[in-house]
């Protein structure tokens, strides 16, 4: 199978694995805001963020150093696993002796036996992280898609309701979580079994160490810049606002992460073999972003205009807090998103070294911002600063990845223009029903949202679609693809001559 339709099979599989993942968790989530409070959601926010500062080091990257090797060698998955699970256990360990300091700082009572809890997926993931690197390596988007339906319709659809239905409030939660990792743990190693040998040379070990502890440690750097502002919001305004922003940010990347990760999961190992082909890498990254960014700003553009209706539809009546956190956090929706795809790309290049530099000089930046505005007291300030990093942040991979990729600043143009065109004309759309429904006051909550859903997906598919092509047509990445597959052909004008 060639690498783009390993590619497409991914996506494939990915989509499938979205659309009913998403549905469920949509479905679930209606039902848990309505049977918990705020506050417990917010505790389990604040107990993962405090395990997240240890999770990207309890692994050591191991799935990504599996998958970025050029060859396997006997003896490299027992170091794989050797240092995954010896660095697993050993922060299991210090977390079950520090939670205590975590419930004190917060003062949130139930905190530290939360993080106790919770912290039993190190060891869980320390073994599946073997599993799933290779089904990834091997490209077994199957598998992985299939893996990941039925172990979160397990944890959140059976455990997870059932235990919030009888009364167990955070407990639930809890226990949906643990069961999926579970779950989803038991089933990959099932597909994707593998001696279980911890025999090794110390060589083999040390590239673990090094690819995997570089990749954790910017990892870290991701997750402090992606969470400071649920950690502040914690400690200064307690367990329930933590609740409305952790529903926010939730809503507001749902919809896009899913999808995404679908694509980076097939791009990883797709790129990782091609990290020869220059050529064939700078294609890859302008079609992922293209795709992700079109649907990315899409989206954020009709969260933005529809998030009441969304937070009433989706949470109740008792989350209206998180409607005006939802609009601001959309904003960031699309440059994190894209950030993302171009951060994939440094990795399957090796490129560790610059993607550290510029995770750095972020972390920087939202210290700095949170520094001037958290002290201001309210969540919204603190999600503006989220927002301003993240732009910030796109724009100097804008100007890095083209440099290295040799893309030129055509291009570069070419991509923006497209994506603008579809995210405009969905939020357009949107705004346009919500104009005509304003003479129709009798009509239900449900039935609006649909409408805003169909009107926006209706703008970006056909409308703007049918605008950018236009545009997109001078892009090399098209017109490689028009070149080489007929059916895509149709969908654009004729090509330029002479690509």
């Amino acid at each position: 199978m060639s690498k783009l339709k390993k590619l497409a099979s991914g996506i494939g599989w990915g989509a499938f694995s979205t659309i009913a993942v998403t549905g469920f968790q949509l479905m679930f989530m209606a039902v848990m805001a309505r049977l918990l409070e705020p506050a417990d959601f917010g505790l389990v926010a604040v107990a993962n963020v405090c395990l997240r500062f240890f999770s990207y080091f309890a692994q050591m990257g191991t799935a990504p150093a599996i998958i970025q090797k050029p060859t396997l060698e006997s003896g490299d998955i027992a170091a794989a696993l050797t240092v995954s699970l010896g660095i697993s256990l050993l922060f299991f360990i210090l977390v079950q002796a520090i939670a205590p300091v975590f419930e004190y700082f917060y003062q949130m009572p139930q905190l530290g036996n939360v993080i106790r809890a919770l912290s039993l997926n190190f060891i869980i993931g320390g073994f599946s992280a073997i599993s799933t690197g290779i089904l990834q390596r091997n490209t077994s988007f199957k598998a992985l898609a299939i893996i990941d339906v039925i172990s979160y319709v397990i944890g959140y659809g059976l455990v997870g309701l059932t235990a919030a239905y009888y009364d167990y409030e955070v407990w639930a939660l809890v226990a949906a979580f643990m069961t999926q990792m579970t779950i989803s743990a038991v089933l990959s190693y099932a597909v994707a079994r593998y001696p279980l040998s911890f025999i090794h040379t110390k060589k083999q070990r040390q590239h673990f160490f090094s690819y995997g502890g570089r990749y954790s440690f910017i990892g870290f750097l991701e997750f402090i810049s992606s969470n400071l502002d649920a950690l502040i919001i914690g400690k200064l305004l307690g367990a329930a606002p933590a609740g409305y922003y952790n529903r926010a940010m939730l809503l507001a990347n749902l919809p896009v992460q899913q999808p995404a990760n679908i694509l980076t999961k097939a791009l990883f190992p797709i790129l990782s073999s091609l990290s020869t082909q220059h050529d064939k890498q700078a294609i890859s990254f302008q079609l992922s972003t293209l795709l992700v960014g079109s649907y990315a700003f899409a989206i954020s553009a009709g969260i933005f205009i529809a998030a009441s209706d969304i937070v009433i539809v989706l949470l109740g009546d008792k989350w209206l807090e998180s409607i005006p956190l939802l609009q601001i956090l959309s904003l960031s929706v699309g440059p994190i998103y894209i950030s993302h795809v171009a951060g994939v790309t440094l990795d399957s290049m090796n490129k560790l070294q610059l993607k550290l530099r510029i995770q750095l000089s972020m972390l920087i930046v939202l210290i700095g911002l949170l520094g001037y505005l958290a002290p201001k007291g309210t969540a919204l300030t603190i999600a503006t600063a989220i927002v301003i990093t993240e732009w910030l942040r796109l724009l100097l991979l804008a100007i890095k990845i083209p440099q290295l990729l040799s893309i030129t600043f055509k291009q570069v143009i070419i991509i923006s223009c497209c994506i603008f065109i579809i995210g405009a004309c969905s939020a357009g759309m949107i705004q346009l029903v919500i104009y005509l429904l304003t003479f129709y006051n009798n009509i239900s909550i449900i039935i609006r949202l649909s409408a805003e859903i169909f009107a926006g997906g209706l703008g970006g598919l056909l409308i703007g679609f049918f605008l950018m092509r236009y545009i997109a047509i001078h892009l090399s990445a098209i017109q490689y693809l028009i070149k080489h597959s007929p059916v895509f052909s149709k969908a654009f004008p004729k090509p330029i001559q002479g690509y």
